[in-house]
């Protein structure tokens, strides 16, 4: 049983393999197909959608058909007070019986109702507008998390580079020093300071393995694939984002204009406003009318036709105060769904705000790590020729080396700040 539920679960997650190589693009594109949250927000906007089409119905006629057939005794008593005292009020008794075939169709439709069924029906359309609007926000959501996961298993696969390269010249130290030490220009501590070194390399080329293959791993899971991480990332380098040096005034309006939790809550706000409409039109009379046919017969083929038609007005003039109860209720639900838009016109701007700000700081790291990386490559440079002349010692060439693996290892750091910030940029303006 739990092998068929895993075969199930890893069938309905997955569609398709990974490719051996995986870009942003198709990282993004796959997590729109397979990811399982962005099918449920695609099917609560399918479920509203039905749901407005609900609300459409009673302001649509309707049409009823019935038809029946029975057979019964035809024994007759009245009611007491029914027919006048004069009359037989009953009949004798008896086991005969017979047919009774019947049938009718019934039309009724409401004329007028001061806009109750249409306002319920419109705030249904907006309803499902907001909820068309979350799930784009679930999409915005969806990709900046895709892209932060995959420039971290870019940044991963850099540190992999890095801890190798660093093996490679621990490697060559380790052959250096172990031919110095054989010839006696060198003491065999140098030889166990080289050992150390190395061993302390590939264990850091371990780690920075196991790390890629995690950092992949939650990649696949945010794809919504149930596959292996054995793919390869393929351009991580972060692309400048347009605008990004603006200020927060003039990149504002575009994400407020982009933002679907903006639109989700503009549409909101007027899906109440008109429930609170046809909630007040509830204070006022309804009109309807219904036509109907019947057909009857005690024995085919003798038919009765007859036809009816009926207008009615209703007026619910007193319920106990429960239409002013809902008006109070519409009223306070409507300036609590306006606080929400202007709290969420502040987090906007603090976001877009923050991220621009991260976005310059981050950029000043890359910068400044570079250099310090070039200063550790050359001291590792010098510290090299110093010991091949023999004026440096093993520890020094340690030091270098550790310090250059370090220093290469924070400018992937500082530009994976940069690539996590220009992609908070993205969703903060609500590009995609």
């Amino acid at each position: 049983m739990r092998a068929l539920l895993l075969t199930l679960f890893v069938s309905g997650s997955a569609l398709a393999a990974l490719p051996a190589s995986l870009t942003l693009e198709e990282a993004l594109a796959l997590a729109r197909e397979h990811r399982p949250s962005l099918q449920a927000a695609r099917a609560q906007v399918e479920a509203a959608d039905a749901r407005a089409r609900q609300a459409l119905a009673p302001l649509l006629p309707s049409v009823s058909f019935n038809f029946g057939y029975s057979r019964s005794t035809a024994n007759f008593v009245a009611r007491p007070g029914a027919v006048p005292s004069s009359v037989d009020t009953a009949s004798a008794a008896s086991l005969a019986s017979s047919d009774y075939w019947s049938s009718g169709l019934q039309v009724s439709a409401t004329l007028w109702d001061f806009g109750q069924g249409w306002q319920r029906y419109q705030a249904a359309l907006s309803t499902a507008q907001a909820q068309e609007a979350q799930e784009r926000a679930q999409h915005r959501t969806s990709d900046y998390t895709v892209r932060t996961l995959f420039f971290a298993a870019a940044s991963q696969r850099e540190l992999v580079e890095i801890a190798r390269a660093a093996l490679e010249n621990t490697s060559a130290h380790l052959a250096q020093i172990d031919g110095m030490v054989k010839v006696g220009t060198r003491p065999e501590i140098d030889l166990a300071q080289a050992k150390a070194d190395q061993a302390n390399a590939r264990l850091t080329v371990l780690n920075a393995k196991n790390g890629y293959a995690v950092a992949r791993a939650r990649v696949t899971q945010a794809l919504g694939v149930a596959a292996p991480p054995t793919w390869e990332v393929v351009d991580g380098a972060p692309v400048a984002v347009e605008g990004e040096g603006q200020e927060v005034a003039v990149l504002l309006p575009e994400a407020l204009g982009a933002r679907p939790e903006v639109a989700a809550l503009r549409a909101q706000v007027e899906a109440q406003e008109r429930t609170l409409r046809g909630t007040r039109a509830a204070y006022f009379p309804s009109l309807g009318l219904q036509l109907g046919g019947t057909l009857a017969s005690r024995q085919l083929p003798t038919i009765v036709p007859n036809l009816s038609g009926q207008l009615s007005l209703s007026w619910a003039l007193y319920e106990g105060g429960v239409t002013p109860a809902r008006e109070r209720e519409g009223e306070a639900t409507l300036r609590q769904l306006a606080a929400q838009r202007d709290e969420l016109t502040l987090q906007v701007s603090f976001e877009v705000q923050q991220a621009l700000l991260d976005v310059s700081s981050a950029k000043e790291t890359v910068e400044v790590a570079a250099e310090a990386r070039a200063a550790a490559q050359e001291k590792l440079r010098l510290a090299e020729g110093r010991y091949r002349a023999g004026a440096g010692n093993a520890l020094e060439l340690s030091d270098a080396q550790v310090t250059a693996t370090q220093a290469a290892g924070q400018e992937v750091q500082a530009k994976f700040t940069l690539a996590a910030a220009r992609a908070a940029l993205v969703a903060a303006l609500g590009r995609r």
